[in-house]
C-alpha cells in the first residue's frame, strides 16, 4: 500500500477529504484517486491484510496528531506566568487505548519540574473514558470480570484487568442513579407489585443484603420498575420508607388501586397506610408455599386440585363456592392448611374486583419474581458487587426490561406482542425508547 494514502492536510491541492477522526476538524485523512484504485485492488487480493494496513496507517495518523496536540499543550502550559523558569524535559513513551482505534504508543512531553499533566493522555488513565464505559456495559451484559479481562484485547483493542472491569462500573453510576431516582408523575400507576430480593454485597465485609423492589402497572397496562432500594432489612419499616420515596418522586397515591405482595408481616399494613384508596392482594404462590406443607403428603395431590379450583375459578362467586367445598372436604384431614387459606381468603380473591383480563396478572407476584430472577442472573457475571455497582446492575437490567414492556401490556398474548413489537420497530420508536431510558 502506498504510504501517501494517509496524509494530514497541508494545502488546498489534496483530493477527496475523508471525515474527522479526532475532534472537529482536528485531523483529516486524505486519499488520491490513484491510491484508492490501488487500495481497491489490495482488498480484492487480500482483504484481511489490506484492512490491517489501513488500521496501521490510521493509528499512525492519530498518533502524530495527538502528539502535536500535546506539544501545543505543554507550550501553552510553560507560557503561563507561574511556570516562567520551567522548561521542557524530553518525552516519556506511553501506551494509551482509544475506542475504535485500539492501543496507540505515544510520546508524552515532560517538564523539568514535573508540573505538567496532559489532558489528552491523563497520567491516571491507560485508556479513554469511552472504552471504560464499554468495559462496564459488556460486564453488565453478561461477560464476567475474568472473561472480559481475558478477551478485552481482542474485543476492545485494549487489555484490561479484572479489577479494572469492576472499577469501570463507576462510570455508569450517575446515569443509574438518575434512572433509579427519576420522577414518576408522568404516568398514573394503578397496580403495584412489591417484593424483596437479596444480593451478596461487598462493603467492608461481604454479606447478603435485601433490595426492595416495586413494579408498577400504569393505566395502559404497561409495566415499569419504579423503585429498587437497598435496605438493611425486608420489614415494615423499610417498606414504609420505600412507599414514602415513591410519593416524594411524584407517584399519585390516589391512582393506586391494588398492591400485590407476599405474606411479609406488616407489609400489608404499611401499604394500606401509604395508599388509602388501594386494596391489598395476597400472592397465591406464596400462600401455597405456606399452606400446602401443612397437608399430609398422601393428601397433597388431591388437595392441590381443590386449591386450583378456588384459585382459577371463573368469578368470585364460583371461587367462594369452591372454597366452601374445599373447607367441607378437608377440615378434618388438613385443618391447619384450610385455616391458613381461610385467614387470607379475602386478599386472595380481591383480584376479582378488577377487569377479568387482568386477573391472570394480579393473582400472583410472578411479574416481579421474574424481574428478581433476572437481577440474580445478571449479578452472577459480576460475582460479588459493591453498593454502587449494584445500583448500576439493577438500573441497567430494569432498563433492558423496560424496552420490552413499553410495547407489551399485561393483557398481551405472544402473537399480539410480536405484532406490536414489529409496529414499534417499523415506526422507529424502539430507538427513541432506548435513548430516553439510557439518557
Amino acid at each position: 500500500m502506498c504510504p501517501a494514502l494517509f496524509q494530514r492536510r497541508r494545502g488546498d491541492m489534496d483530493i477527496d477529504k475523508i471525515g474527522h477522526v479526532i475532534g472537529k476538524k482536528l485531523m483529516k485523512l486524505l486519499v488520491r484517486i490513484s491510491d484508492v484504485v490501488a487500495l481497491a485492488k489490495r482488498f480484492e487480493e487480500s482483504p484481511v491484510q489490506a484492512m490491517r494496513e489501513v488500521v496501521v496507517q490510521t493509528k499512525q495518523a492519530i498518533r502524530e496528531t495527538l502528539e502535536k496536540v500535546m506539544d501545543a499543550e505543554i507550550a501553552l502550559f510553560l507560557g503561563e506566568a507561574a511556570e516562567g523558569k520551567n522548561k521542557r524535559n524530553g518525552y516519556v513513551t506511553r501506551s494509551y487505548g482509544i475506542k475504535g482505534v485500539g492501543t496507540v504508543s505515544l510520546r508524552v512531553p515532560r517538564d523539568r519540574k514535573g508540573h505538567f499533566t496532559s489532558n489528552v493522555v491523563p497520567a491516571s488513565r491507560r485508556y479513554d473514558e469511552a472504552t471504560e464505559r464499554d468495559v462496564a456495559l459488556l460486564n453488565l451484559a453478561g461477560l464476567s470480570t475474568r472473561m472480559l479481562a481475558q478477551v478485552s484485547q481482542e474485543v476492545l483493542g485494549v487489555r484490561v484487568s479484572a479489577q479494572e472491569v469492576s472499577s469501570s462500573m463507576r462510570t455508569l453510576v450517575p446515569a443509574a442513579k438518575r434512572f433509579l431516582d427519576r420522577p414518576l408523575g408522568g404516568r398514573r400507576w394503578m397496580y403495584l407489585y412489591v417484593d424483596g430480593t437479596n444480593f451478596r454485597v461487598r462493603r467492608t465485609t461481604v454479606d447478603r443484603e435485601p433490595t426492595l423492589v416495586v413494579l408498577g402497572v400504569d393505566e395502559t397496562g404497561r409495566k415499569s420498575v419504579l423503585s429498587m432500594i437497598q435496605g438493611d432489612k425486608d420489614n415494615r419499616r423499610a417498606w414504609e420508607a420505600v412507599f414514602t420515596d415513591l410519593k416524594a418522586r411524584g407517584l399519585d397515591a390516589s391512582a393506586v388501586k391494588l398492591g400485590i405482595m407476599d405474606g411479609l408481616p406488616g407489609i400489608e399494613a404499611a401499604f394500606g397506610e401509604a395508599f388509602l384508596l388501594a386494596k391489598a392482594a395476597r400472592c397465591w404462590v406464596h400462600k401455597a408455599r405456606n399452606a400446602l406443607p401443612r397437608v399430609p403428603r398422601r393428601y397433597q395431590a388431591a388437595f392441590q386440585v381443590d386449591w386450583d379450583a378456588v384459585q382459577f375459578a371463573k368469578d368470585r362467586a364460583a371461587a367462594e363456592s369452591a372454597f366452601a367445598a374445599l373447607e367441607t372436604r378437608w377440615t378434618r384431614d388438613a385443618g391447619d392448611a384450610v385455616a391458613c387459606m381461610k385467614k387470607d381468603l379475602p386478599a386472595l380473591l380481591v383480584h376479582y374486583d378488577f377487569p377479568a383480563e387482568h386477573w391472570e396478572a394480579l393473582r400472583t407476584t410472578n411479574p416481579i419474581e421474574r424481574i428478581n430472577k433476572e437481577f440474580k442472573r445478571r449479578s452472577k457475571a459480576m460475582e460479588v458487587v459493591g453498593p454502587e455497582g449494584l445500583k448500576v446492575l439493577l438500573a441497567f437490567t430494569a432498563m433492558r426490561l423496560e424496552v420490552g414492556w413499553a410495547q407489551t401490556p399485561i393483557t398481551s398474548g405472544k402473537i399480539h406482542s410480536k405484532l406490536k413489537w414489529r409496529q414499534l420497530r417499523d415506526a422507529k420508536q424502539l430507538e427513541a425508547i432506548n435513548e430516553g431510558l439510557f439518557n
